[in-house]
């Protein structure tokens, strides 16, 4: 991100998608809350429907992955095509394995996502805040261990399934011990985190972190990681690749996030269809809401494999050159004196 002279404001790309993003997935998290506790009975037998949709709108955001090294690194067409058949290719592995071994791959599934859960949140806090992309391991795994671990160690009826339609043979319920663990290793390491964040004055995201573990404990585990995915991590996310589109940054830079977003809309709509289109297919043969999240599922996380990869890429590789446009006239030098 561009960095300016000592005493002058920089402004990058991502500040206003940052601003959108942190007020969108806040918002969607007050009003599940609300509806649960506001409401007599709560999400009750709704909190499918929460989930559902989280899935259904978490889908694009990761659609355009293809071209966020190909816009870091100028790449011709010809090589973004060679490198989204080797995503579509890597993806579809993933979801054969995942037919094939549906146990342990849904196990390292839940492993890899809770750690892209969490390094997600700190390297958005991380460019949200002016700073750059640091390696955080035990603040992400804090993270990901809330937003995933938690509302699965819950282990209500509805939880366990969802994991029994994903793991035919199984009934989808953890071992208590196991459940035990985790809420006893999870929620005071998010405590001791949070006060960590407050001591080094980031407390926005100390604030959110506190949000995010009421909203585990408090909404019903399927509702919960439906609002998390859909309308808090992709959110955040398309943030990300919207900043880093070069054909926005005169719009970003007044502080214009409607165009941007349309780019990112009709760039995305054509892989998302396909996804949509694909997941049609392989439901169509059942029926009922257990059926969605299992066809869901597994084609979620075929996606998420190279989508990691991308994103880790995103994160370790350095900012591309400060673009002119996104200078203010007043900024374009040092000022004298």
């Amino acid at each position: 991100m561009a960095l300016f002279a000592a005493g002058e404001r920089s402004v990058t790309p991502l500040a206003a998608p940052a601003r959108a993003a942190t007020a969108v997935s806040g918002a969607a998290v007050v009003a599940v809350l609300v509806v649960e506790l506001a409401v007599p009975g709560g999400w009750g037998d709704a909190a499918w429907v929460v989930l559902v949709a989280g899935l259904l709108l978490g889908l694009p955001h990761g659609a355009v992955d293809h071209l966020v090294p190909a816009t870091r690194l100028r790449w011709p067409l010809s090589r973004v095509a060679v490198f989204a058949a080797g995503y579509a290719a890597l993806a579809a592995g993933a979801w054969l394995a995942f037919r094939a071994w549906p146990g342990p791959a849904l196990l390292v599934f839940v492993v890899v996502s809770a750690w892209h859960f969490g390094t997600g949140e700190t390297a958005f806090a991380d460019l949200r805040a002016g700073r750059p992309v640091r390696r955080r391991a035990t603040a992400a795994l804090v993270v990901g261990a809330v937003v995933l671990l938690v509302p699965l160690a819950r282990g209500t009826a509805e939880t366990a399934a969802v994991v029994a339609a994903v793991v035919p043979g199984s009934d989808g319920t953890l071992p208590p011990g196991v459940r035990t663990a985790v809420l006893a290793a999870v929620l005071p390491a998010a405590a001791l985190l949070a006060v960590e964040l407050v001591r080094r004055r980031h407390r926005l995201e100390a604030v959110e972190l506190a949000g995010l573990v009421v909203l585990v404990l408090v909404v019903p585990p399927l509702a919960a990681f439906g609002v998390y995915f859909g309308c808090w991590h992709s959110v955040r996310h398309v943030a990300r690749v919207v900043a880093e589109d070069p054909g926005s940054t005169a719009d970003l830079a007044a502080g214009r996030i409607g165009r941007p977003l349309r780019r990112f809309a009709v760039r995305a709509a054509l892989p998302t269809a396909a996804v949509l289109g694909v997941l049609w297919l392989l439901w169509s043969a059942a029926g009922g809401w257990r059926a969605l999240v299992a066809t869901d599922l597994p084609l979620l996380a075929a996606l998420t494999l190279p989508h990691v990869l991308v994103v880790g890429w995103l994160d370790a590789a350095p900012p591309p050159p400060a673009r002119e446009g996104l200078r203010p006239p007043a900024c374009r030098g040092r000022r004298r004196g």
